[in-house]
């Protein structure tokens, strides 16, 4: 990106060009989930093992609580979010880097004390998937809005329907590092996720096979419609379809 490029005065660099590629509309989702997971992967493993090392200890209290067997009250739910706050406290580090990281132990705190169940041998592997949550939601989908007109003119609506569109590679991705934090107990070793081409692999696949078919119905219809004979491939969801449509054959019973 040029010197003086100015794309999104309100975005940190590192997710400049993941916003520039989303506004242009010039890569498909997947492209564009590959350079977004790019610049989150860069953003935890320069945040450091601080927040995680948070993660931890917040999952260690909430395991306790857990296997106390006792309704999650809003007593209890008071004295964790003390308990964090402490942790945090006292835990040595900026601020700014263990917020984030409170704010997910606090989010599964507030979900417990409303009936939400969690497995308490995956604490430490919700926790660190809800810390990579609200980095991406607090550094990039906050933030987009955060500017009077978006780049290349594209419409907020639009940027939304995008970004909407590579979620489900974001939340794939939040799942396999968050399994790789639990066996690690580090962000240090992350490492991108596996292309995600399955669904637009099934895509071409499906837009080819509804041509063969139609091609197909054609042919079969010609065929029955004479006296000729002759060969052709077809699946059977092409052959209910024909065959649920009145019939304008005349077949001959002789």
């Amino acid at each position: 990106m040029p010197d003086g490029d100015i794309v999104h005065n309100g975005l940190g660099r590192l997710y400049k060009k993941p916003y520039q590629q989303l506004c242009e509309g010039k890569a498909n989702s997947d492209e564009c989930a590959q350079v977004m997971l790019e610049a989150l992967k860069k953003d935890l493993i320069q945040r450091g093992d601080l927040p995680i090392r948070l993660c931890q200890e917040m999952s260690n209290f909430i395991i306790q609580a857990l296997s106390s067997g006792d309704e999650f009250s809003a007593q209890k739910y008071a004295e964790l979010s003390m308990s964090f706050d402490e942790l945090s406290y006292h835990l040595n580090g900026r601020p700014d880097l263990k917020k984030l990281a409170l704010d997910a132990g606090k989010s599964i705190l507030h979900d417990l004390r409303y009936g939400e169940r969690i497995d308490s041998e995956n604490v430490f592997k919700e926790l660190s998937g809800r810390y990579i949550s609200e980095v991406y939601q607090s550094e990039f989908k906050e933030k987009v809005p955060l500017t009077p007109q978006h780049h290349a003119g594209i419409d907020a609506n639009t940027l939304d329907q995008r970004i909407a569109e590579i979620q489900p590679y974001i939340d794939k991705a939040i799942d396999t590092w968050s399994n790789k934090i639990v066996s690690d107990g580090s962000v240090s070793r992350l490492r991108m996720p596996p292309r995600q081409r399955l669904g637009n692999e099934l895509d071409l696949q499906g837009d080819s096979m509804a041509k063969h078919n139609h091609r197909n119905h054609e042919k079969l219809a010609a065929l029955l419609s004479s006296n000729k004979f002759g060969s052709l491939q077809i699946t059977t969801q092409d052959l209910k379809k024909y065959f649920s449509q009145p019939c304008e054959v005349d077949w001959d019973e002789s």
